[in-house]
């Protein structure tokens, strides 16, 4: 989607762009940036800034000096939380509370990489506390590795969530093939910034990378909920 107020000189650019990142297909939008000047591109699941002469284009991040927001974070969380929230719970692996939900997070994840099977270890805690916990797969060895043929056997089980279990703590699990997204999945990952597991992304956007104890991790999405009027310990 382009302003009809961008330049020609712009989109001429963003098609040279696009061509340089190799993106093909994806959807572009172009608008005005912060900055008198720029324009703000998202292409590919990346946030670039052109000159309106269409001669620059830039990456990197674009605070507001006073409140000192990351504008361009801000952007690009945005762009998770669309695609995340186009995901239906039946594309994923879920492990949910039993009682009330108070929290979604969502885990890309590898079942052959240590601190995921650690991280795993602390559902149960997770859903004690009302998080509940969607996984996506993110065979870091890529497409066609033994681990991905892994996670195809998970996403493809009777049982899902005893099967990410299993594969999670070193225990065999039953080859099976199905129809399945591991591979669109682990591609978006990459499209959103992804690069290790495991790598969470909260409801607002917020990406978080590595392995957090869920006694810390419960503890910063109970602070990210309190008003802002509240104070925070």
């Amino acid at each position: 989607m382009v302003e009809p107020s961008v330049p020609v000189a712009v989109t001429e650019t963003v098609k040279r762009v696009q061509q340089l990142l190799r993106v093909k297909n994806d959807k572009v939008s172009v608008a005005a940036s912060p900055i008198t000047g720029l324009y703000e591109v998202v292409i590919g699941g990346e946030v670039i800034y052109i000159s309106a002469d269409g001669r620059y284009f830039v990456t990197g991040n674009i605070f507001e000096s006073k409140s000192r927001r990351n504008l361009t974070d801000e952007k690009r969380g945005e762009l998770r939380v669309a695609a995340l929230n186009a995901l239906k719970d039946a594309e994923l692996v879920v492990f949910a509370p039993e009682t009330e939900t108070r929290h979604t997070i969502n885990v890309f994840t590898d079942v052959d990489c240590a601190y995921c099977s650690k991280f795993h270890n602390e559902v149960p805690e997770l859903n004690k506390a009302g998080i509940k916990v969607r996984y996506l797969a993110f065979p870091r060895a890529g497409v066609g590795s033994k681990t991905y043929n892994t996670m195809v056997s998970v996403w493809c089980a009777e049982d899902q969530q005893q099967a990410m279990t299993d594969a999670k703590a070193r225990r065999e699990v039953k080859p099976a093939t199905c129809e399945n997204p591991v591979a669109q999945q682990y591609e978006l990952g990459q499209r959103i910034g992804i690069t290790g597991t495991p790598a969470m992304v909260l409801s607002d956007g917020e990406l978080v990378p590595g392995y957090v104890p869920a006694k810390k991790l419960i503890a910063y999405l109970q602070q990210k909920s309190m008003p802002f009027s509240q104070p925070r310990q």
